[in-house]
């Protein structure tokens, strides 16, 4: 080769490199810059500092334990927020609330019973629910809403069943069934273990608007108790569920938790909904529920997403399963019923009942109302009244109950 056409060769191939390197710095470069740019997220270091999310709750030993678990998985799947959680005592949890946010103080998710959502909503603590649940029952959803507007999400949940020991007693297929053979015990007689038979039968507080106690569908079914018990059909025992699992009765109404506490003690039961003893008819009242509300006070628009973030995590079914295998009870969430684990068990029976159960609003007047016929009930079964007079009186205590103002 000659001298000139290898320093041409020469040129051409110094010319290559320093094309690759060009571009190489300039790759190397826009990587850097592109890099630099792009913000660290909330929750990795240099980024915005995460939000914190308080929540006061009542809830007690495994579950308490397992709220603290399900709420370190809700942070590390969710960097941008910080959970604390505070346990408050249910007796105090409703004036305890009211003093903080009195001051300002207070958390931003409130876990706690219907009972005390109720007493916060009366005493103007709580928002609408910042997330918005489309999966919950609508029994249980509709106890916390007032105006129709919900405050409160509803989380986990109980609900009445007639349980029967697979050992000795067969699936009634009637209520009159049930009281032709060995009867049923019941540890208290009151609406909230009986409504799917009461108003099944057409037991009702309201008739076109107007307080019906001593409605005469609800003498009837008063005046069937009474005989029920005066022909031992329908035994009142405080531990009738000691005596269920002990097989001294063979039928019991009891809350779908129970269920948990039976197979513990290895005791062969069965469950049925209430209102498969009416063909269908007849809804049950829902049992302990606990909800998810919200502060007046420290819910802002700039707290929005991560109060969002957190509620929807506690509701997912993942969570509520876990505290039901930390507790006793039911989630309130209708999609944890399609896992394969509530197939068995007692979930099939409480979807069924938790699907129909009675549908009253956190403002309703029938709150009030059960109650005062809870009283005439026990008036009559202590034999201190006869039922048209216990009745009776109930309608007229009704009348003043619900003329007091400024209660939810």
């Amino acid at each position: 080769m000659k001298n000139h056409e290898w320093s041409a060769v020469r040129v051409m191939d110094s010319a290559w490199r320093l094309g690759v390197s060009q571009v190489f710095y300039i790759l190397v470069s826009f990587i850097l810059v592109t890099g630099c740019s792009s913000a660290p997220q909330t929750g990795q270091p240099g980024g915005p500092a995460p939000s914190v999310v308080d929540i006061w709750h009542s809830l007690q030993g495994a579950e308490a334990d397992a709220l603290e678990g399900q709420v370190q998985t809700i942070v590390k799947t969710n960097p941008e927020v910080i959970v604390k959680l505070n346990y408050v005592p249910a007796q105090n949890f409703a004036a305890f609330s009211y003093q903080a946010e009195a001051g300002g103080e207070g958390p931003e998710i409130f876990i706690a019973s219907r009972e005390i959502i109720h007493e916060l909503y009366g005493q103007g603590a709580l928002t609408p629910a910042a997330h918005n649940d489309k999966e919950a029952f609508p029994a249980t959803l509709t106890a916390f809403r007032f105006g129709e507007v919900e405050y409160a999400l509803p989380w986990m949940t109980d609900i009445p069943l007639l349980y029967f020991r697979t050992d000795t007693a067969s699936v009634p297929a009637s209520l009159a069934e049930l009281f032709s053979v060995n009867g049923i015990s019941i540890a208290s007689p009151d609406t909230a273990t009986l409504s799917a038979w009461w108003n099944g039968q057409g037991g009702r507080f309201m008739n076109a608007g107007n307080i019906s106690l001593n409605d005469p569908n609800n003498l009837a079914f008063l005046q069937q108790i009474l005989t029920w018990r005066s022909t031992n059909v329908l035994r009142i025992d405080p531990a009738a569920l000691t005596a269920f699992a002990n097989g001294q009765t063979p039928y019991v109404i009891a809350g779908a938790s129970t269920a948990k506490q039976l197979t513990q003690l290895n005791v062969p039961w069965g469950s049925m909904p209430l209102s498969d003893l009416l063909g269908g008819q007849g809804q049950a009242l829902i049992g302990t529920t606990l909800g998810i509300a919200n502060s007046a006070i420290k819910t802002t628009p700039a707290m929005l997403d991560a109060i969002q973030t957190v509620e929807k995590a506690l509701l997912s079914p993942e969570v509520e399963a876990a505290m039901q295998v930390a507790g006793s009870l039911l989630p309130a969430n209708m999609s944890y019923y399609g896992r394969p684990e509530a197939q068995k068990g007692v979930f099939p029976q409480a979807n069924i009942a938790l699907t129909k159960a009675w549908v009253l609003e956190g403002n309703g007047q029938e709150w009030k109302l059960i109650p005062l016929q809870n009283e005439a009930w026990s008036n009559v079964l202590a034999g201190n009244a006869t039922p048209e007079d216990a009745l009776n009186n109930a309608q007229e205590q009704a009348g003043k109950v619900l003329s007091v103002k400024g209660q939810p």
